[in-house]
């Protein structure tokens, strides 16, 4: 099916997939720093047990 499009309507729906494009790269970048904190957060959190666990020893 091909669809006629005036090249008007056509550049404002190029503009708003870009927009949508760069929201979810943003969303995925948000996500992966998010993602490495908490794994940075994790590691904390395994070091202080191991910490409090030699010392109930």
């Amino acid at each position: 099916m091909t669809m006629e499009i005036p090249a008007s309507e056509a550049a404002k729906y190029e503009a708003a997939i870009d927009d949508y494009i760069a929201k979810i790269d943003r969303s995925l970048e948000r996500n992966r720093r998010m993602q490495t904190r908490i794994d940075r957060l994790k590691a904390e959190t395994r070091e202080i047990l191991i910490r409090v666990k030699a010392h109930m020893r």
